[in-house]
């Protein structure tokens, strides 16, 4: 009966303030237990006691890829890894954990830098992204320069003034990206920054003229909200890129709106145009001979959209191996036809150009081109 009462008290002992004996225990088994436990009760641990704060840095219990900070004026949050929220300045629990990093003497704002400088220096972190939700310049710049090693910046639900924007604009650094989360922006707003920035995500780019579209050069990304676009503005967009010796971007979003017309004939006048079809997607080509490389062209009811591609093989997300040489090459001779075609209508040799479009022609046949409404198709197998 000794031996069972005995058993039964490994499962039921009474609580203690010290029911789990963590800081005696010898550091390998600490912390491999401390890197089992989730991510919010590891940040728990370092705040119950500088000594549990120190031990975890010097350890390295935990690293993160990517922290983000959003501060408003009466409150701010702390993500890590757009999963876990670890600080709720709002929330009165979340808050009263909070305070051996909190300072009663500074303002909230000077709180929010304080508790995320310290938080990254015992959990080490690659990336950190900044939402800013105050207003007040004063403000934004403290917080821009207070955090200058962010990764990310967006501008979220504030009235938005050019100087106000201006303040983020200056902060470009390369490899870093931008969003202007606001609803309404300046309608006369530029800036030489712009689109610079790695990525570029403007909600209500009404302001976006065609001039800042071509003044990029070898971003990742843009995405656009709402905007004033035509098919013409499309059109020069895309006769610029076909002939540039930049590679402006990767990816380039824009939201069709109410006010979008997109008319297909006007959006790919002048322009030499393949359809293939790969992976069960017929995919629209143009092609920049300079720097070689393709442009996927594509829209819909939602949005305008032009993709990169090298000619080089690579895989896709589903670890596809695909290459777009054979389209590359098509194209270049497509391109040949026009020239010589332009060049029949400008009354050069026409028995010699006559022999050489039909020459050309023969070639796209042997390379399986045909025609659909007169635009070129290849098809693969």
């Amino acid at each position: 009966m000794a031996i069972w009462k005995s058993i039964v008290s490994l499962f039921h002992r009474e609580s203690t303030e010290d029911y789990f004996p963590l800081n005696r225990l010898p550091d390998i088994p600490r912390i491999m237990i401390i890197r089992l436990i989730d991510v919010p009760e590891q940040v728990k641990l370092a705040l119950s006691s500088k000594k549990m704060e120190g031990y975890m840095k010097i350890a390295k219990i935990q690293k993160f890829e990517y922290t983000e900070i959003s501060i408003g004026t009466e409150d701010f949050t702390i993500q890590v890894n757009d999963k876990f929220q670890i600080f709720d300045y709002k929330e009165q629990g979340n808050r009263r954990e909070m305070e051996p990093w909190l300072n009663k003497d500074s303002s909230m704002l000077e709180n929010a830098v304080s508790v995320l400088k310290r938080f990254q220096s015992t959990f080490p972190c690659k990336e950190t992204g900044v939402v800013i939700r105050v207003k007040e310049p004063t403000e934004i710049k403290y917080i821009l320069d207070a955090l200058d090693y962010f990764i990310f910046v967006s501008l979220k639900n504030v009235e938005l003034e050019a100087k106000t924007v201006d303040l983020v604009m200056e902060t470009f650094k390369k490899g870093r990206e931008i969003k202007i989360d606001g609803p309404v922006m300046p309608l006369d707003y530029s800036h030489p920054n712009a689109f610079q920035f790695d990525i570029v995500i403007y909600k209500d780019a009404r302001w976006v003229r065609l001039e800042h579209l071509l003044s990029m050069k070898d971003i990742f990304g843009v995405e656009l909200g709402k905007n004033n676009f035509k098919s013409e503005d499309l059109n020069a967009l895309l006769k610029y890129w076909t002939t540039n010796d930049e590679r402006m971007t990767c990816a380039l979003q824009i939201d069709i709106t109410n006010e979008t017309d997109i008319q297909k004939e006007v959006v790919l006048d002048g322009l030499t145009v393949l359809i293939t079809c790969r992976l069960g997607h017929f995919i629209r080509f143009l092609a920049n001979h300079r720097k070689q490389f393709l442009l996927n062209v594509s829209w819909d009811s939602e949005s305008f959209t032009v993709y990169t591609f090298p000619l080089a093989e690579y895989s896709t997300p589903g670890k596809n191996k695909i290459s777009f040489a054979r389209e590359y090459r098509v194209l270049e001779i497509l391109q040949k036809k026009k020239d010589l075609e332009d060049n029949l209508e400008n009354g050069e040799d026409r028995d010699g150009m006559e022999d050489k479009i039909r020459g050309v022609e023969e070639e796209l046949a042997r390379n399986g081109v045909y025609y659909v409404e007169g635009t070129p198709h290849i098809d693969y197998e």
